[in-house]
């Protein structure tokens, strides 16, 4: 357990406070006025949530963001490019895994590499959430109908079978 004192002005308490609640399991959060008269002071005590999952933490960073750079068309536009920036850093952990610029040799690891695909993961679904008021069932439903296509190509028991890769179906 852990005490949290933010310093802010009063319209951002409510936004910060939301994002805590997303991050943290929180106690009441005390609110006093600060030296400056347009800013507050926000008192509460924290502790660390056990049940952080991938769409508690979107709802908590988009919320986040919304807040503080709006939800706007070029906001939206930002989030999705931020996917393709963290494809290339992944791309470029794995060039710097295999060793491929020989000035440079061996820069990165495995776990580099996975940590960057984390951050790809992460960026797609704040961008997601960005687009849908529910991003879990959007990507429940992809997730659905991608295993399902799969399910099409690999149960060789099935009546229609691998349909997909029989060469009379091309």
């Amino acid at each position: 357990m852990f005490d949290i004192r933010i310093i802010c002005h009063p319209t951002d308490a409510e936004p910060v406070t939301s994002a805590l609640h997303g991050a943290f399991r929180l106690g009441p959060v005390r609110r006093e006025p600060a030296r400056r008269e347009d800013r507050e002071r926000l008192y509460v005590t924290a502790e660390h949530r056990k049940d952080l999952t991938l769409w508690s933490h979107v709802r908590t960073v988009t919320a986040w963001l919304d807040a503080t750079n709006g939800d706007g068309p070029h906001e939206i536009a930002m989030r999705l490019l931020k996917v393709t920036e963290e494809a290339g850093e992944a791309a470029q952990a794995y060039i710097g895994m295999q060793g491929q610029n020989p000035r440079k040799g061996v820069t990165a690891t495995p776990q580099d590499v996975a940590t960057e695909l984390c951050d790809v993961i992460l960026s797609a679904a704040v961008a997601l959430a960005s687009l849908t008021d529910d991003p879990q069932a959007a990507f429940d439903a992809a997730l659905r109908d991608n295993n399902h296509r799969l399910r099409r190509l690999t149960d060789a028991g099935d009546d229609e079978g691998p349909a997909d890769n029989h060469p009379a179906s091309a």
